[in-house]
């Protein structure tokens, strides 16, 4: 049995219940609404630099379409295709159909948003008569803040954590959603234990519910699930900084320095630092899908969005000559 890491994850998920409903603000969705919120904010500064193409009234409709067909619709489509039916199959869509619909309940791929928003930006640049370059630009430096927000509510909670490490890592963390991994017979001990430490029994309807709320509210429980839980990197935290803090910082640092940047030069920023984020997070993250010869889906993914960031590089390298020739 392995010892008990520093911290055994306990934070709630839900920010504010509504009495009488089955409704909660949840962290998850504010991230995605201050995400939205913060993603426009940088968009309208940039804008009024003149370093972004669009004015406000565009501004206005090119960010509500990107959240809800690009972000919203992609990224659920893509963890339903890449994720979602590899696992279960067409007969779990059967099963329960409306899952696709149920958004509320978490489960977006970021790939997938990435997509989507690159086929409303194409969409809105031809329906404007703009350039899709200087769209994808401004967008490929904003994102990363609700990619940001969106890896620390992973965090927040408690899924998507990493892989084994060493008890004696100062970073190990325990993650109780762990427990859905567990041999049935190691759940039963790992109940019973629970129930020992706080005095009265759990339910076995919402068994991992009621195992996570009795965590929140008592250190002993803590250190009694504690005992069955694997100490694991936090990779949620991983990916915050490299695909979001690191990100932006670039984007943006370079959005300011080189004021006339050639086109598609902040698309392949973006691509080629967020596939070599994710593919190096991915190393510290369990996989959350099959795994192909060692290359998890993560990184398959991150890889076609590497392709992606190399020919966006061709793009503004020879937007550079064209300008350099004017």
């Amino acid at each position: 049995m392995p010892v008990i890491a520093t911290y055994i994850h306990h934070l709630n998920p839900i920010l504010i219940d509504i009495p009488g409903t089955p409704l909660a603000v949840r962290w998850y969705g504010l991230a995605y609404i201050g995400g939205f919120i913060l993603g426009y904010m940088v968009l309208r500064w940039l804008s009024r630099k003149n370093l972004f193409i669009l004015d406000h009234e565009k501004l206005q409709d090119y960010v509500t379409a990107i959240c809800i067909f690009g972000v919203l619709a992609g990224g659920r489509l893509g963890e339903f295709f890449f994720y979602w039916l590899p696992e279960n199959g067409w007969s779990g869509l059967m099963a329960d159909p409306t899952w696709v619909l149920r958004v509320w309940e978490g489960g977006m791929a970021s790939h997938g948003g990435i997509l989507g928003a690159g086929i409303v930006s194409l969409y809105f640049a031809r329906k404007h008569k703009i350039s899709v370059l200087k769209l994808i630009d401004g967008i490929a430096i904003a994102s990363p803040v609700g990619l940001f927000l969106g890896r620390v509510a992973n965090f927040i909670n408690g899924e998507l954590y990493g892989r084994i490490a060493d008890a004696a890592n100062p970073i190990a963390m325990k993650f109780p959603m762990e427990i859905y991994e567990l041999p049935a017979q190691q759940q039963i001990q790992a109940k019973a234990a629970v129930e020992h430490a706080i005095g009265h029994p759990l339910p076995w309807q919402g068994f991992y519910d009621s195992l996570c709320q009795a965590c929140r509210e008592s250190e002993a429980a803590r250190e009694a699930l504690g005992q069955f839980l694997s100490p694991r990197y936090p990779s949620q935290l991983f990916e915050a900084a490299g695909e979001g803090a690191l990100l932006f910082a670039a984007g943006i640092t370079v959005r300011l320095l080189w004021k006339n940047a050639p086109d598609g030069t902040f698309a392949a920023i973006f691509c080629l630092l967020y596939a070599a984020a994710r593919i190096t997070c991915e190393c510290f993250k369990e996989p959350d899908a099959a795994v192909w010869h060692g290359i998890t889906q993560g990184q398959l993914l991150s890889l076609i969005i590497a392709a992606l960031g190399v020919m966006f590089t061709i793009t503004a390298f020879r937007n550079y000559k064209s300008q350099k020739n004017l």
